[in-house]
């Protein structure tokens, strides 16, 4: 596993990479109202769950974004439900929704996984896949409490259509940098 916090930019601009699905506006809403309360600093990609987790040192962007392409684009829209949802919390302070793999979202993260193997490295290990809905990391003094306690009152509702997987990359470190999107990638 690589601490990807502090890399630097490679020779596209980026210092790591994630392919997520994007949730609605109103998840997106209510996670950027938790990452409020929890008064966090570290960059974060708006409310997403991931299908492909971070990576780094790839050579070429575009043979990412057209592998990416060819593999997403054949993907049909599909549900992604939180009936079996659960917050969880980490003892770093971390919380996220668990979302228990759909057989698409499973799918769609092993072929990633498979054909990004001579592409990238990969900043923590892809598999066993667990599908998550990042609502904060690394909370700052009081805001953990805070963001903990609305974690626990908010009702995330049945789930989200999947309709596109982005491609995003981090420019700069973990603290101080920002994601950007490169690419998005509509479901079919």
């Amino acid at each position: 596993m690589i601490d990807s916090s502090n890399l630097t930019n490679d020779m596209f601009g980026y210092s790591c990479y994630a392919l997520t699905f994007p949730v609605s506006p109103e998840l997106t809403q209510k996670v950027s109202a938790l990452e409020r309360a929890s008064l966090m600093t570290r960059a974060k990609i708006p409310a997403h769950i991931t299908v492909k987790g971070t990576f780094h040192r790839i050579d070429d962007l575009d043979e990412v974004r057209q592998t990416a392409r060819e593999l997403i684009t054949r993907v049909h829209r599909f549900w992604i439900s939180f009936e079996a949802a659960e917050v969880e919390f980490t003892d770093r302070g971390t919380a996220w929704l668990s979302v228990p793999a759909t057989i698409e979202m499973q799918h769609l993260h092993d072929r990633l996984v498979t054909e990004f193997k001579s592409l990238a490295t990969t900043v923590y290990p892809d598999d066993p896949y667990q599908g998550h809905l990042t609502l904060f990391q690394e909370p700052q003094g009081h805001g953990l409490a805070a963001a903990s306690e609305l974690a626990r009152r908010t009702d995330f509702g049945p789930g989200f259509e999947a309709f596109a997987v982005d491609l995003w990359g981090r420019q700069g470190p973990a603290h101080g940098g920002e994601w950007r999107l490169v690419e998005q990638y509509p479901l079919a």
